[in-house]
């Protein structure tokens, strides 16, 4: 699983990592989508759940197939008590 961070670079907290294996805003995705492969399944995820959304929807379009959104983001990441970081 390919995890995609589609957060804006002023939304990360300093020092926090993510277990994302890569970081596009939602606003230079479809100029960047040739970075995320597509022969993994992808999860989207951002602050609340709704640009990683969208990001589904973009991602679909350009032709990946195996695409999920993490529905709550990382607020609700955080609330379930799921590790940020390996």
């Amino acid at each position: 699983i390919y995890l995609l961070d589609v957060r804006e670079p002023e939304e990360c907290v300093p020092g926090e990592t993510t277990m994302a294996n890569a970081s596009i805003p939602l606003g230079q995705l479809r100029d960047r989508i040739s970075e995320v492969p597509g022969d993994k399944p992808v999860m989207a995820i951002c602050r609340s759940g709704r640009r990683s959304a969208m990001a589904t929807g973009i991602l679909k379009q350009a032709g990946h197939e195996k695409v999920a959104n993490v529905s709550g983001g990382l607020l609700r990441w955080k609330d379930e008590g799921l590790p940020l970081s390996a």
